[in-house]
């Protein structure tokens, strides 16, 4: 019995494990068929995208199928979701050849759908009631409505046309506005759409006296920012634009600006409260820096935010540097409107000893400023006091030095500019018989231009001239060194150091030009999301005669994007006398 048992228990134990091998070989094949593919033909764009989130079998494409019941439910169902994600867009008579297929490779669910004629909008009636029938506002919406009479009855315009109604009744002021009947009617057998919607805006609401919350302001300093009159129509974009002014003054960190319907009286004036909470009022600012101009360099600021009831402001800075420092002091006092003017006062005093200029400059000046649209206008009045050597000859100059400036700076994104611009223009000069030394004329223009310029990429262009006009040409010899031409350094000429390229005297020192005409072209491409590659060609001189003999630089430079704005490495070489070989420029801030 013994061999036998043995015999048996081996027979039995294979046959075990080929009854496992067959069962287990169909399993893997059932997995493989449980997968499903949806697909939807015959629909694009907008339409597609629809059909597909309506649509609600796609949830399994490409994934293990439900159970054939619930499969073949979805099946079912999917004709009429793709019906009702047509209708949305006008097309109610669709024609849908669908399948529902099982094979080696698994599940195949297939919708040929043709979407055939829309529907179009046979009759459109807009009526509006109350006061709103006046308001130019919504008699242009009205003019050009989202919908017309004999186009495709898209639904979402027809909800673009409500919300743009009671959008505008927010916006100016209609609150008791109502949709008093908003109705589309699909006449399938007529195969057309009517549309009527009636508003009633009700009456406009009106502004009330403004009132400004305690503040150590002078309330009459605070009205001076109100372009707002009591008892004009509400428009919610005047409140606004009066919160802007009012955080552009640099006076306040909140400001809210509430004129509340709940608050208004019965003959519907919203009172108008303006809460106020002050920044702190001293300003403290230090830095750190080098540039390849400047060497290592520092920066110290206080402002005084408001020295008084009236609003005046008190700035003072000092700059020092390896070549030159700088201490200087402003006086601001708010204009008649002080959103856009100023008047200043200032004083100031200048060292400078680098391989060009040996001075000493002091400064005390008035000037008026007005913001002028995009404009910024500047009318000044300085006195300055310069003592300058050139060579062996050391000179003193006392100027009265009556001058005007026009800037204008329009970007995308004033810290990483995509497109924009910036021009300066400035007139200057000085009498001989009012307070001056010597009589000139002087005007200076620059600009910069930022232009995109393929997908990553932009196109940099900078230009500067400037001319000095004199009566004799003994008296150029007179004029301070702070007054003249140089070219060459980070944001001039790269390649050159800081002034080195003017007109030079006996010994071969630069002793600054009438003249300046500088030009610069850069181009600039993006090579990850903070980093940038740039490519340059600099050109330019300053000059005494008619004919400018210009230097070029060129070279490549990286770009990063900082917090601050970018920080610029260039490595440039000189191509011309005193250019350098190679040369290393840094520099870090806005581009305009």
């Amino acid at each position: 019995m013994g061999p036998l048992r043995r015999a048996w228990n081996r027979s039995a134990l294979l046959s075990l494990l080929a009854a496992g091998l067959c069962l287990g070989a169909p399993g893997r094949a059932e997995d493989a068929a449980d997968k499903l593919r949806v697909s939807v033909e015959g629909l694009e764009g907008e339409l597609r995208a629809n059909a597909l989130a309506f649509l609600g079998i796609e949830r399994f494409d490409g994934k293990a199928a439900p159970s054939v019941e619930r499969l073949r439910w979805l099946h079912q169902q999917a004709e009429e979701e793709l019906r009702r994600a047509l209708q949305p867009f006008g097309y109610y008579r669709p024609h849908i050849d669908s399948s529902l297929e099982h094979d080696a490779a698994g599940w195949r669910a297939r919708y040929r759908v043709v979407p055939g004629e829309p529907v179009r909008i046979a009759s459109l009636r807009l009526e509006l009631a109350g006061e709103a029938r006046q308001d130019p506002a919504y008699q242009r919406l009205l003019a050009n409505p989202p919908l017309r009479q004999g186009e495709v009855l898209v639904h979402a315009r027809y909800e673009q046309l409500k919300s743009e109604l009671q959008s505008l009744a927010a916006e100016r002021g209609y609150f008791d506005a109502r949709l008093v009947e908003s109705r589309v009617r699909v006449d399938l057998a007529a195969y057309r759409a009517d549309v009527m919607l009636r508003f009633d805006s009700g009456p406009r609401y009106r502004l009330g006296e403004v009132r400004f919350s305690d503040t150590p302001l002078d309330p009459d300093l605070l009205r001076r920012y109100l372009t707002l009159e009591p008892g004009e129509p509400y428009q919610a974009s005047r409140l606004l634009e009066l919160q802007s002014d009012l955080i552009a003054s640099e006076y306040f960190e909140q400001v809210m600006v509430n004129a509340s319907p709940d608050q208004a009286g019965p003959d519907r004036t919203l009172p108008v409260t303006v809460d106020l909470e002050m920044r702190k009022r001293n300003l403290y600012t230090f830095g750190l820096g080098y540039g390849t101009d400047t060497g290592m360099r520092g920066k110290a600021s206080v402002e005084r935010r408001w020295i008084n009831r009236r609003g005046h402001r008190l700035k003072g800075e000092m700059l020092a540097s390896q070549i030159k420092q700088n201490l200087s002091a402003e006086y601001i006092i708010p204009g008649a409107d002080p959103r856009t003017d100023s008047y200043n006062a200032r004083i100031g005093y200048q060292a400078e000893d680098s391989d060009v200029k040996d001075s000493q400059t002091a400064l005390l000046g008035v000037s008026y400023v007005r913001q002028d649209g995009k404009w910024r206008k500047t009318l000044s009045l300085d006195y300055l006091w310069e003592k300058f050597k050139i060579g062996e000859d050391e000179q003193e100059s006392k100027l009265l030095l009556p001058g005007a400036q026009w800037s204008r700076v329009e970007a995308d994104d004033r810290l990483f500019v995509t497109r924009g611009y910036r021009l300066d223009l400035s007139l200057r000069g000085a009498y001989e018989p009012l307070l001056a030394d010597v009589s000139f004329l002087q005007a200076r223009m620059s600009g910069k231009w930022v232009v995109p310029l393929w997908a990553e990429g932009r196109m940099l262009l900078r230009g500067d001239l400037g001319t000095t006009w004199v009566v004799d040409d003994a008296d150029f010899q007179r004029i301070p060194t702070s007054l003249r031409f140089y070219a060459g350094g980070d944001n001039s000429v790269r390649g050159y150091s800081l002034d080195s390229i003017g007109p030079r005297d006996a010994e071969g020192e630069v002793v600054g030009g009438r003249h300046l005409l500088v030009g610069s072209l850069e181009y600039e491409h993006r090579i990850a999301e903070k980093w940038s590659m740039a490519a340059f060609v600099d050109a330019g001189d300053a000059f005494d005669s008619a004919t400018p003999e210009l230097k070029t630089g060129v070279g490549l430079g990286v770009r990063w994007r900082s917090p601050v704005g970018p920080v610029r490495v260039d490595l440039a070489s000189g191509l011309d006398e005193p250019g350098d070989s190679v040369r290393l420029h840094l520099t870090i801030g806005p581009d305009l």
